[in-house]
């Protein structure tokens, strides 16, 4: 049997001691265990009664003004009208120069050659770093007329670089001729000759 200053339990076969210890550890498990179930129960109940019935959001609490347009003088009009007009025929003339090199060398050493294939990379290159240029100088004051146009001339220039890229010659040509028409309007919006 166990000591006196033991708690034994017994059933038939076996002979179980435990001290006090053991019994207040386990009295502590016991007491853990239903406070636990107390906040999980707790935490049931009010999830049950928040989605039983929902708190109504505020009214009007907040109330979103659009901001005013923004008005440009004729001056600052002018003035963004005139960078973008000199940025575009900038860009323009760039892309066109480089154009013109590769396809003059396309004509003397053929169109898949190696000096060939450097001059279209230096067309892309020249291409992406005039497009982004040129939309660094298009303002908010700059006539809605103008902005379309070049940004329209823009997307024909990113079109036809893609032609070349998947060698899609037809679709190059349609973003070539579009180019070439918007040429025309450009010029005459921003007065260039």
């Amino acid at each position: 049997m166990c000591p006196g200053w033991w708690l034994a339990s017994s059933t038939r076969d076996t002979v179980r001691c435990m001290t006090v210890r053991g019994w207040r550890r386990q009295r502590t498990g016991l007491a853990v265990a239903a406070a636990a179930f107390l906040v999980a129960t707790g935490a049931s109940v009010t999830s049950a009664l928040a989605l039983a019935h929902p708190v109504e959001p505020a009214r009007d609490t907040v109330q979103v003004v659009p901001p005013a347009p923004v008005t440009y003088s004729v001056t600052d009009t002018q003035a963004a009208k005139n960078t973008t007009c000199d940025a575009w025929d900038q860009a323009s003339r760039a892309i066109a120069s480089v154009g013109k090199q590769r396809a003059s060398l396309a004509d003397s050493t053929g169109g898949s050659s190696a000096e060939t294939e450097e001059a279209r990379a230096a067309e892309k290159r020249t291409t992406v770093a005039q497009i982004t240029f040129l939309r660094t100088k298009i303002g908010p004051a700059t006539p809605a007329a103008v902005r379309a146009s070049v940004a329209d001339w823009i997307a024909t220039q990113i079109d036809s670089m893609h032609g070349v890229n998947v060698r899609d010659w037809s679709a190059t040509n349609v973003a070539t001729s579009r180019g070439n028409e918007l040429v025309d309007v450009i010029v005459a919006e921003c007065g260039l000759h």
